[in-house]
């Protein structure tokens, strides 16, 4: 079996055929592209490889969980300095969300700086400068990830409120979000595979939910008039989904799946991800080096 990386190619099309599943890729598409390429080609799997939040430890410590997709997707709510709200537990990195990687450097400066105060080990001056320049790089980057953070900041200080949107990003077949896309990759829900480890298809997860509304059908188009009946509508949650199917139950305990299944549940039946949840977060099966966690060696 042959292994092709996509790098530099999107994924305009995919449609499920007899054979397999059936792309169609084009080069980077924009001004400095200077050779447009388009290509089709069948492939039995397809794997996306991408930078995803580390929620493990912040979701075992019982912080709020929340969709944010202008910092990574489902992240756990903090200040500017990393303050989850715990007292002094902290995140930095890609615990707390996905910024620049050349911000995150500065992110670690100003959680050292900010224990320090607290500590009287830093004088509060020292930290208001590092703070308001930081400030300054993530507007200068992009405002969205100074306003989320900012908005999770207000309401860890003040009344806790925090909007959460509606999930506007998934996973490739739910990418361009009609609808009849959702409709058509629904069709071949039984090989779109969520969780490696245990095998378990979305077709899976779905019928699980079905199940676990006791065979009442949960329809994708609502016609008008069912609005209301439909807001009102209670899904299970991640953790009954996760025992009825063994999603996230594998040697990975679910650091591959369990996000993106909320997400796409989230995305086809268009509920808040707060509303599905997240089941109980537990250590990999293998010890993982702290090393690795932290990226290194």
């Amino acid at each position: 079996m042959g292994i092709k990386a996509f790098i530099g190619m999107n994924i305009v099309d995919a449609k499920d055929s007899g054979d397999g599943l059936r792309l169609t890729l084009e080069n980077i598409r924009g001004k400095k592209a200077k050779i447009q390429r388009r290509e089709e080609l069948i492939v039995d799997v397809l794997v996306s490889a991408v930078r995803l939040p580390v929620i493990d430890l912040p979701a075992q410590l019982g912080v709020p969980i929340v969709y944010a997709p202008e910092i990574g997707g489902l992240v756990p709510r903090r200040g500017f300095t990393g303050d989850l709200g715990l007292g002094n537990v902290y995140v930095v990195g890609d615990a707390g969300g996905l910024l620049p990687e050349a911000l995150i450097v500065k992110q670690a400066r100003i959680t050292a700086l900010s224990i320090g105060v607290k500590e009287g080990l830093v004088p509060g001056e020292a930290l208001d400068k590092e703070l308001a320049e930081f400030k300054r790089d993530l507007v200068t980057v992009n405002s969205s990830y100074y306003n989320v953070i900012l908005r999770f900041e207000q309401g860890l200080q003040g009344s806790g409120y925090y909007a959460e949107p509606n999930v506007a990003h998934a996973p490739m077949w739910a990418a361009a979000g009609s609808i009849e896309d959702v409709e058509n990759a629904l069709r071949s829900a039984n090989r779109q595979y969520l969780c490696f480890c245990e095998d378990v298809t979305l077709n899976d997860v779905l019928k699980s939910v079905r199940v676990l509304m006791h065979g009442r059908e949960v329809r994708v188009r609502v016609l008008h008039g069912e609005e209301e009946e439909y807001k009102s509508l209670r899904l299970p949650g991640m953790e009954r989904i996760k025992r009825t199917t063994g999603l996230g139950t594998g040697p990975c305990q679910g650091k591959f799946c369990l996000v993106s299944a909320n997400l796409i549940l989230s995305f086809i039946y268009q509920k808040k991800p707060s509303e599905l949840g997240l089941p109980r977060i537990r250590f990999p099966e293998a010890p993982i080096p702290m090393a690795t966690l932290a990226g290194g060696e």
